[in-house]
């Protein structure tokens, strides 16, 4: 028994995110807290800004007045998703800007490395893009009646876009019961 014990000490505990998307807001935590870490609002600022149109995600974004500002949301008043891409952009962001650590700055380009001559050789198997939930299982909740499309996306960009270990689609009517 007391072999089973000293193992058990020796091991690392990941915890599984857990991010409710929801019309009004996007809440994020980790799963055994009692409340979410991450609160994010679901509507989002989109300023014109020359040909383009830029999004901004997070309270300040949209809740501080800017002129030409159109205010959006990704999600319906049912709680399907209707823009993925936004959808994806916005989940992220709620991830990232308070559950995970911030994006990491381009090591090139923070000022600790004077010298990049000498490190211009390509390095082997090393991934471009980075993938925000590698570590993480996600279990991640949906509206009761979304359609078989609706669950598809969700695990193809949770797998795919942020390389989770694992996966769990689950309606949000059955975790609050």
């Amino acid at each position: 028994m007391e072999n089973h014990q000293a193992g058990a000490d020796k091991t690392d505990e990941i915890s599984a995110l857990v991010l409710d998307p929801g019309y009004t807001v996007v809440r994020g935590g980790f799963a055994g807290e009692d409340v979410p870490k991450s609160v994010v609002p679901s509507f989002y600022g989109i300023i014109p800004s020359g040909p383009d149109r830029k999004r901004v995600y997070g309270e300040n974004a949209i809740y501080t007045p800017s002129p030409n500002i159109e205010i959006g949301n990704p999600m319906s008043k049912n709680g399907l998703v209707e823009d993925w891409e936004t959808a994806t952009n916005l989940w992220e962001y709620a991830i990232t800007s308070r559950l995970t650590n911030t994006k990491p700055s381009n090591p090139m380009t923070n000022g600790l490395n004077e010298k990049t001559d000498e490190l211009k050789q390509e390095m082997e198997g090393v991934e471009m893009q980075e993938r925000p939930l590698e570590e993480n299982p996600l279990l991640m909740t949906e509206a009761g009646w979304n359609t078989g499309k609706g669950r598809e996306k969700p695990i193809e960009i949770a797998m795919e876009n942020w390389g989770a270990p694992a996966f769990w689609l689950a309606r949000s009517g059955v975790l609050s019961a």
